[in-house]
């Protein structure tokens, strides 16, 4: 049953910022002052388009860099 208000969108990735092939998503850490002072940051992974092969097919994909060097191999 569908509640008043939300909406239905269509099949798509799960994130912008992800690795179709291992997950890697953004990481969290701090930034560290001379002063110690502690601010929120974010690492987030290079992610690059690139062919590779998944599930037999090869398709284009947005991958890290180190799957895109690991499956370079195979596509």
């Amino acid at each position: 049953m569908v509640q008043s208000g939300s909406v239905l969108r269509p099949e798509r990735s799960d994130m912008a910022k992800r690795c179709e092939i291992c997950g890697k998503r953004p990481q969290y850490g701090h930034n560290v002052s001379h002063s110690k002072v502690r601010t929120n940051r974010r690492f987030l992974p290079n992610l690059q388009m690139g062919s590779v092969r998944i599930g037999g097919r090869v398709v284009r994909a947005r991958v890290c860099t180190r799957c895109l060097r690991t499956h370079a191999h195979s596509a």
